[in-house]
């Protein structure tokens, strides 16, 4: 156990290593504080934002509307992929447009979003939903595809009804698969959610970044990046 806490605590290094020399760099005016503002600065913004409360009002928007996003998305995209991956016939078919749409990317989709479902909620979502689609979408399938043969076998000989595969067969072979996807889309869905809320919102921590730039506070913009990497 002692040796674990040892490697966990060796990633800490090379950060701290880096906040040393940018503190250092900062106070001998090495660095334009307007630029790159010193990590002293940063943390005297992080906690005037946590005092106030707003940090936390611009990290429930944005995590409510990823937590909508991605269910969005899994409603969506799981079912699909269980269907083109159930009905191989089906595949042929939606195949080549998903490809085709999959090389967009989301943030591209943005002014269209715009135009179709205004400025609101809906077009964050859309966007996020568009972004982890493909990743949700695409382990499915490929979960369903890798299915062991020999279970289908099983299931055909015991008669098993097909809500009864999927339930029992399909969805436990492909469960590996479907939560990668799920990752992916995560890590997809939070990136769109981001470029969303830099273009049009009114809350969120891109929205937190965006006003940082206008209000000429860097170390408010560097407190919204270090969060949302966070």
């Amino acid at each position: 156990m002692k040796d674990g806490i040892i490697k966990k605590l060796q990633g800490l290094y090379f950060p701290v290593f880096l906040i040393i020399v940018w503190q250092s760099f900062s106070s001998y005016g090495w660095l334009n504080p307007y630029l790159v503002p010193s990590p002293v600065e940063i943390m005297l913004a992080f906690k005037e934002l946590v005092y106030t409360g707003e940090i936390f009002t611009h990290m429930q928007s944005s995590l409510f509307r990823l937590a909508v996003g991605m269910a969005s998305t899994i409603v969506l995209a799981v079912p699909l992929g269980l269907l083109v991956g159930r009905f191989s016939r089906i595949q042929k078919f939606v195949t080549p447009t998903l490809a085709f749409l999959q090389q967009i990317p989301s943030i591209a989709w943005i002014p269209v979003f715009i135009l179709w479902l205004g400025i609101g909620e809906s077009s964050k979502i859309a966007l996020m939903v568009y972004a982890a689609f493909f990743p949700v979408f695409i382990n499915t399938l490929f979960g369903i595809q890798s299915v062991d043969h020999k279970l289908k076998e099983v299931a055909y000989v015991f008669r098993l009804s097909l809500p009864t595969m999927i339930t029992r067969v399909y969805l436990p072979s492909a469960m590996p698969h479907f939560f990668v996807g799920i990752r992916l889309g995560f890590s997809n869905c939070w990136r769109a959610l981001v470029a969303a809320e830099i273009i049009a919102s009114s809350k969120g921590l891109g929205y937190l970044l965006m006003e940082g730039r206008y209000l000429a506070q860097p170390e408010r913009i560097f407190v919204s990046i270090f969060m949302i990497g966070h």
